[in-house]
């Protein structure tokens, strides 16, 4: 089912994107050799060694300003960690506080980013967020290191999260954008009981020839006892049909032939039908292109995790 947010929705998150503005100025001062660094307040950075991939991480902790639940914080996983993180942890902190001196939403959000990255990875983020393939790898990146990343996350980062902060284990969603959203689609598939809840914003389906969308299409079965698993896929209206400035030029092309909005929906339509005791919404943000598309989808996303802080996991499948 397609929704579109309404419009007090959209004015809210005008007035999030600009505030978030502010704060990325804030931010880009601080890279001034004249300007001391500026820190996020509540939040925490460590870098973190992984023998499943070779590298080293940084994580960045958005920690909430209320106490832990009693059987600990539900967690949100964000990769590009190093980009989305303050876009999170503003949004959680705006949307959900309850006053000046609210507490706000007991979410504890982990950006897993790169060290000594301003904003993305280019190369690394190629190989971490994409899945193993026969085919020759695109864009002149390794690529297909996917099942690597994934054991880092299940293996090293979540004990060392667990290790830091009292966490509830069955209450942790994953989410990403581009080919971070392919990623969660791909671990969606693949090994969906690593997370309660996936979120994948602008999934770059189209890779490799749709190979994960065809992946999903003909490996998903409908077998009714796969636990039930909360899903928001996300991408923006203008992802796909070409502004007017742009009619045949390669960006017109390229937008035509990855076909964003149409595979990002053919995939929630599998869903819906193949685990239809699954609570699985779409979305398609008015106005928006890939490179804005998080302004919203930020919004979205602290929306689509409030259940828990009211209620415990539905069994039903009923949201």
């Amino acid at each position: 089912m397609t929704s579109k947010p309404s419009r007090e929705r959209m004015s809210r998150s005008r007035f999030l994107s600009r505030l978030l503005y502010c704060l990325l100025l804030v931010s880009a001062m601080a890279h001034s050799q004249d300007t001391p660094a500026v820190t996020l307040p509540g939040t925490q950075a460590f870098t973190l060694q992984s023998p499943q991939t070779g590298g080293d991480y940084l994580i960045q902790v958005s920690v909430p300003g209320t106490p832990a639940p009693k059987q600990g914080y539900a967690v949100l996983y964000v990769l590009d960690g190093n980009a989305r993180l303050p876009l999170l942890h503003m949004a959680r902190d705006t949307l959900t506080r309850q006053g000046p001196y609210g507490g706000g939403s007991p979410l504890l959000i982990v950006g897993i980013g790169y060290p000594d990255t301003e904003r993305f990875d280019v190369s690394r983020r190629a190989l971490d967020y994409t899945p193993p393939t026969s085919g020759p790898a695109g864009e002149g990146r390794e690529q297909g290191g996917a099942e690597r990343f994934l054991a880092f996350i299940e293996q090293t980062l979540k004990p060392a999260m667990a290790e830091r902060f009292p966490i509830d284990a069955s209450r942790e969603a994953l989410m990403g954008h581009s080919y971070g959203g392919l990623f969660v689609m791909h671990v969606l598939h693949t090994a969906p009981q690593s997370f309660e809840r996936y979120i994948a914003i602008s999934p770059s389906l189209w890779w490799q020839h749709r190979q994960v969308l065809d992946a999903l299409t003909s490996q998903l079965d409908s077998s009714g006892d796969a636990p039930v698993r909360h899903v928001l896929i996300g991408v923006g209206e203008l992802e796909q049909t070409p502004a007017a400035e742009e009619a045949d030029t390669p960006r017109a092309q390229h937008k035509r032939t990855h076909a964003m909005v149409d595979n990002a929906r053919r995939a929630a339509q599998v869903l819906q039908r193949l685990r239809p005791q699954w609570v699985t919404r779409f979305d398609v943000y008015p106005d928006e292109d890939h490179g804005n598309v998080m302004w919203p989808a930020a919004q979205e996303a602290i929306d689509f995790l409030k259940g828990w802080d009211t209620a415990e996991q539905d069994t039903n499948g009923a949201s």
